[in-house]
């Protein structure tokens, strides 16, 4: 009887990470490889965090030895790698089967010098990428590393069928609010068509530097045509979700983005920078409008496009709910979690 220990933030820290384990939880392979949890982070104060740590120390030390696969959800983040480490060291000791599961895209590119991940992925019988973007560059980008690679995309969670005759003239960005998700770039180019069309709303959700983008936002004079909810979670989410018809993303890093799937499982139109693991999977004009990073004048033409044709933003809502429940369905994403331990095991 084969069993898989999985370890990583905790699901109340919410972000893609967890995300992607909830949906996990109820997939097949969980009861057939009998699947435990270690949740080493979480996010909380620092006394906390150390506790929550500690716990999850003294459970890895009663328990691990029962595993034969221990499955990582990790960063390259030098704090996570820090936290992790005592699991991690326990694998080895107990000969057990690793996989690093990595959770970024483009910033892997930042982290070739990072020799505490490095070390970390040379410990792994397999390392797990977002996207064969990623597979393809990683022999490039860590020349040292040895382990196999494997790439497994993020699922996607089933939604209801979507009544698209509630959608309003909205435009959503969801993130937590800071330099690398460019809300600042939305207002650059709503600034450019607001007066053009004053009947379209701007709603951005999540929490971060809210009171800066707000300021800023009062700066540019767009009080008027745009809301900050702040994080907000439950029925008020999925009522501006679910009342959007088009979803702005202004990243420059990101693994594979849980909110694009959300948005296109909901049926909302999306405009995107190219990021992280979606150059995958962009069919762009059927189920993407894409701009170039940090360039407010382009992401203002396709805003433009979508705003003025009723008929695109439904052709790429109705077309992009169709592939993403084909290509992130449970039930793929199940299938490869299975090949992946199945290919660990064999050595």
């Amino acid at each position: 009887m084969t069993k898989v220990l999985m370890v990583g933030s905790a699901e109340q820290s919410g972000g893609g990470v967890a995300s992607v384990v909830r949906l996990m939880k109820g997939m097949p392979f969980w009861q057939k490889y009998h699947c435990g949890w270690l949740g080493t982070q979480i996010q909380r104060n620092y006394g906390v965090k150390l506790w929550y740590a500690l716990k999850a120390y003294v459970k890895a030390l009663f328990t691990i030895w029962g595993y034969d696969i221990v499955h990582f959800h990790t960063v390259p983040d030098r704090i996570c790698l820090i936290i992790q480490m005592p699991v991690l060291l326990l694998a080895l000791l107990g000969r057990k089967k690793i996989i690093m599961h990595v959770h970024m895209g483009n910033q892997l590119e930042d982290h070739t010098q990072n020799k505490l991940f490095v070390w970390c992925l040379n410990r792994a019988d397999c390392v797990v990428l977002l996207a064969k973007k990623w597979q393809n560059l990683f022999e490039t980008l860590f020349p040292s590393v040895k382990a196999k690679t494997a790439v497994i995309y993020n699922a996607c969670a089933p939604t209801p069928a979507v009544d698209y005759s509630i959608k309003e003239k909205s435009i959503i960005f969801a993130a937590h609010l800071d330099e690398n998700k460019r809300a600042d770039l939305l207002l650059q180019a709503w600034k450019r068509l607001c007066s053009d069309f004053p009947d379209w709303h701007i709603t951005i959700m999540g929490n971060g530097d809210v009171e800066g983008y707000s300021r800023l936002c009062h700066d540019m004079g767009l009080d008027d045509c745009v809301t900050f909810t702040g994080y907000i979670t439950g029925k008020q989410k999925d009522d501006v979700w679910n009342k959007a018809s088009i979803y702005c993303m202004c990243s420059r890093n990101e693994g594979f983005p849980m909110v694009v799937l959300e948005a296109w499982a909901r049926g909302v139109a999306v405009v995107s920078t190219p990021v992280g693991g979606l150059p995958d999977v962009i069919e762009e004009g059927r189920n993407c409008l894409t701009f170039p990073f940090d360039d407010a004048e382009a992401l203002a033409c396709q805003l433009k496009r979508l705003i003025e044709s009723p008929e695109l933003r439904m052709d790429i809502a109705v077309y992009s709910k169709a592939f993403g429940e084909r290509v992130f369905a449970p039930e793929r994403v199940n299938e490869s979690v299975e090949n992946l331990y199945e290919t660990v095991l064999l050595g």
